[in-house]
């Protein structure tokens, strides 16, 4: 397997996407009402404007309107509370296709985080690792300067400790190099610790060679003697 990363082809598949998007809503609003009407009904009208602007802008055009941000983040949010991580990076994935910017950003985090506990194989942890890769690329000038380093569930950990995770189970030398890589400069004072957890998991038996491998070399470049 060869390190993946997200792409997007045309306008078509874009506006496609954001059909399905609201066509994904409306099944999940149909199989559990919420008991929030006005918030239901509010989050219908604001899938259906992400669609409309894709109708307008096109599928994979830059929107650079104002109040768009704002509008992402009022559906990630209650997207959130609903159980539907596909909801959740569909409505992400909207935002990168765009180039708006993701300002709730641990919606996203937990359904990718999900989205990769429930991945049954190789193939669907790489396509996991390259969702992961593109919302790090594209929330790095919010969160990149990380300046909450005290706080460990903050955002921008999480996804690289996660993308690591990811790499490790899917057992593929290229991402787990790339994923390792992306750690150790996005988390300098986190990666001796890290590596030391790791470790311990790696010496487990059945542990591809190749994981343990990397795992200690890293351990070795980072840990403290």
């Amino acid at each position: 397997m060869t390190e993946q990363r997200i792409q997007f082809h045309s306008s078509d598949e874009g506006e496609a996407a954001s059909r399905e998007m609201v066509r994904r809503y409306e099944a999940l609003a149909a199989r559990a009402p919420s008991a929030d009407a006005e918030q239901a009904a509010e989050l219908r009208r604001s899938l259906a404007t992400l669609e409309g602007l894709d109708r307008q802008y096109g599928g994979a055009a830059p929107i650079e309107l104002e109040g768009t941000e704002a509008l992402v983040a009022s559906i990630l949010v209650p997207l959130a509370s609903l159980g539907d991580a596909g909801l959740v990076i569909a409505v992400a994935l909207w935002a990168l296709r765009h180039r708006v910017e993701i300002t709730a950003v641990e919606p996203v985090v937990n359904a990718l985080a999900e989205r990769s506990n429930r991945a049954k194989d190789r193939h669907e942890l790489g396509a996991v690792f390259s969702l992961m890769q593109a919302v790090i690329d594209h929330v790095r000038d919010r969160l990149g300067a990380d300046l909450e380093r005290s706080n460990p569930e903050r955002p921008w950990r999480i996804l690289h400790a996660n993308l690591a995770i990811t790499a490790i189970r899917s057992e593929d030398a290229s991402l787990l190099d790339a994923a390792f890589d992306a750690l150790d400069a996005a988390l300098p004072d986190e990666r001796a610790t890290f590596y030391s957890e790791a470790l311990a998991l790696a010496l487990a038996p059945g542990i591809a060679k190749a994981v343990r491998d990397r795992i200690e070399e890293r351990h070795r470049r980072w840990a403290p003697p």
